[in-house]
């Protein structure tokens, strides 16, 4: 069903405010990937973000909703597509190029979403939509350029990563029809947090001394569990159930902007040139796909 134009302003304003926690996730994985096991690090940080989904469940009094057994085949698919196997690509990925490129990199999940979402979901791409992620894409490529492409492995493991997420959200948005964001996002943090943490004992050898190591990198993680992972995504899946999910990424490849900011803020990176210039068209994208023409808009929704 159409959402009606306050629904859908409101659901971009969510997406929004995701984007600007998102900006901490390439920072903070880049980070957490060199200085204790990668796998490991992912799954601690998911199972943290899953305490504070279930403490919020109890609160608000909607565990019962983590019990509709109708939901489960499309959470199923969020799980695999969006909590294990992405991840595992970028997590991978992130070790081996910079924060800034990870941060730009994770963008290449425009290109998947517009293709993905056109030919398998049917879901309507506008030319204004269309016009707008290629500005975004632009601002993308002259971040990444720096005066010369170098692409490493870690880079190809990220694109490759962000191909799996339009297909998770479109499980997501299947299963927001049926149950709560809140359950959707408990279920995958548990779930797939148990699955990565298992997956690092076996591949990284960690049984013997996970817990010591999150202790010593407990900062990183309730920063990546609780805000990125738990917060963000509340409200990312709250965007995703008023708006398309082609406009919802396309207004989430602004996050390199806010990136950048964080960067300069906490690793003391002065953006170039090359960076202004890119962050600028990204927005400057994101506004194309958003605004409205100006002889549609109401008043009341100014």
């Amino acid at each position: 069903m159409q959402k009606s134009p306050r629904e859908q302003k409101v659901g971009e304003w969510f997406i929004l405010s995701q984007v600007a926690l998102y900006g901490l996730f390439p920072i903070v994985i880049n980070y957490g990937a060199k200085v204790m096991p990668p796998i490991l690090f992912f799954a601690m940080s998911t199972l943290a973000g899953a305490t504070i989904l279930f403490i919020y469940m109890l609160v608000t009094g909607r565990a019962k909703d983590m019990f509709n057994k109708k939901a489960y085949k499309y959470i199923l698919g969020v799980i695999a597509f969006i909590a294990v196997i992405p991840n595992l690509f970028i997590i991978f990925g992130t070790k081996l190029t910079s924060g800034t490129n990870t941060a730009i990199l994770l963008q290449a999940e425009i290109i998947f979403t517009f293709l993905i979402c056109s030919i398998f979901f049917h879901e309507k791409i506008t030319l204004k939509r269309l016009i707008g992620a290629i500005i975004v894409i632009l601002g993308a490529t002259a971040v990444l350029y720096q005066g010369s492409f170098n692409i490493n492995a870690g880079d190809l493991l990220i694109i490759a990563g962000t191909f799996f997420f339009p297909i998770g959200n479109y499980f997501a948005k299947r299963a927001l029809q049926i149950t709560s964001a809140a359950s959707i996002l408990f279920l995958r943090s548990i779930i797939g947090g148990l699955f990565l943490l298992f997956l690092s004992f076996a591949i990284e050898g960690t049984s013997g001394n996970f817990l010591s190591l999150s202790q010593k990198n407990i900062f990183p993680i309730l920063i990546n569990g609780i805000l990125v992972m738990s917060l963000a995504k509340v409200l990312w899946y709250e965007g995703l159930r008023r708006i398309d999910i082609s406009k919802a990424v396309a207004i989430g490849i602004s996050s390199p902007a806010f990136s950048l900011l964080f960067a300069y803020i906490f690793l003391s990176e002065i953006p170039n040139a090359y960076q202004i210039f890119g962050v600028g068209a990204i927005i400057i994208g994101v506004l194309v796909v958003t605004r409205k023409p100006f002889n549609k808009a109401k008043i009341v929704d100014l």
